[in-house]
Order: structure tokens, then sequence, then C-alpha cells
């Protein structure tokens, strides 16, 4: 991790612990036995989407959280000529760290992701002899294996906001039918596609941090 993101990452452990102290005090009960909630910081996420959920109680100390987005640049994002979807599973245990809230909790999150990205752009071809324009599709698949730490603020009976930081591993393939390793290498050095991996293949990278979600209460 560099030092800004370092800085960065210390900045929103202090921000969650503040929002634990004011939930401390407060004292008011999060246990809805629906809420859908809503993700509006993936609009500016690294590959941006639409993201959504529906968070059910099966006990007063428990839930499932099940959710999806579609991912797409929208035409403001950085990282462009893609789209694809995202599925998300989490089972959470509510009043896990008593002292501090007790609308604290930890959960286990499976993420899977899927982003397709496509263009066209000249090939080199009979060892560089020639190019040719060709069209090109790649896809990105992503896992997430995830340990979550969090807490919900209650603004009201039906409206809070749910922080949390999340640690874990992401198994990362990328693949394509259309050009071969070193051709899609040298896409990446020509910024054809900004996908944060230049080899096809699988890679294992670590996962490290924070979201915020909207929780409206629907029951």
């Amino acid at each position: 991790m560099t030092t800004k993101a370092l800085k960065h990452y210390l900045l929103l452990v202090g921000f969650l612990f503040v929002s634990l102290g004011i939930q401390g005090q407060s004292e008011k009960l999060y246990r809805p036995k629906w809420a859908i909630k809503l993700n509006p910081f993936a609009l500016i996420a690294y590959t941006p989407g639409i993201e959504v959920g529906l968070e059910y109680f099966m006990t007063d100390r428990t839930s499932l959280h099940v959710g999806g987005g579609y991912l797409n640049d929208f035409g403001f994002s950085a990282n462009k000529n893609f789209d694809g979807y995202k599925l998300i599973g989490e089972y959470r245990i509510y009043n896990l760290f008593e002292r501090l809230s007790i609308n604290s909790y930890g959960a286990i999150q499976l993420n899977y992701k899927k982003v397709f990205a496509q263009g066209r752009t000249f090939i080199d071809r009979a060892n560089g002899s020639y190019q040719q324009l060709t069209d090109v599709s790649v896809t990105n698949t992503a896992m997430d294996f995830i340990v979550t730490g969090g807490n919900v603020i209650p603004f009201n009976d039906w409206l809070s906001l749910d922080l949390s930081l999340e640690f874990g591993v992401r198994r990362l393939n990328l693949a394509s039918d259309d050009v071969s390793a070193d051709e899609l290498s040298n896409l990446f050095e020509e910024n054809f596609f900004d996908l944060r991996i230049t080899e096809i293949g699988t890679r294992w990278y670590p996962i490290y941090r924070m979201q915020v979600k909207v929780n409206m209460v629907i029951k």
C-alpha cells in the first residue's frame, strides 16, 4: 500500500470509530425485518455502477444481504469501454462489539463481478509486416472473499447509514478470444483498456476498502 493510500485508510478507520462513538451515545436500535440498501459511492468506484441490495433479518441479531449492480463507465469514468454486472452475498451478526455499539456487526461477504471490455484497434500481423484493424473483446472476472466489520447509524425509523471496513482477497481472471497474450499486453501499454492487469490468466490481490451504504426500511 502506498503512503497516500495508507493515510486515506487511517482517516477512514478514524471516521468509522467516530461513528461508533456517535451511535453508542444514541443507542437507537437498528433491527428491521427488511431494508433496501443503496450504495451511492458505487458511481465513483474504479468500475462504476448502480448498486442496490436487500437485507433480511433472520433473527434479532443475524441478517442476510443479497444485492447486485450494473457496471458501466456512463461516459464520465476514466476507465472506458466496458459494461458488466456484480452480485453480492453477505451474512451478518449484529451486536458483535457490544461495548462500541448495539448496531455494530461482523460479516462474511462473497462478491462476483464480470466486466466485458470491447473496442477496435490495429493489431500486428505476420510478425509485424502489416497491421489489421481488429474487433477486440476482453472479459474480466473477479471473485471477492471478504471479512467485514461495521456499524449502522439510524437517523430515524426508516433511514440509516451503514459504514464498514472490508478486508479480504480477490481472484481475478482476464481472458480474450480475439488476441494473444502478447497482443493484449500491447493494448494495455497503449491505454486501450484499463482493467488493472496486463496478462491473460488468473491473479490474486488483497482487498482493503471502506463501504458506505444507505439503508431504507421497508417493513
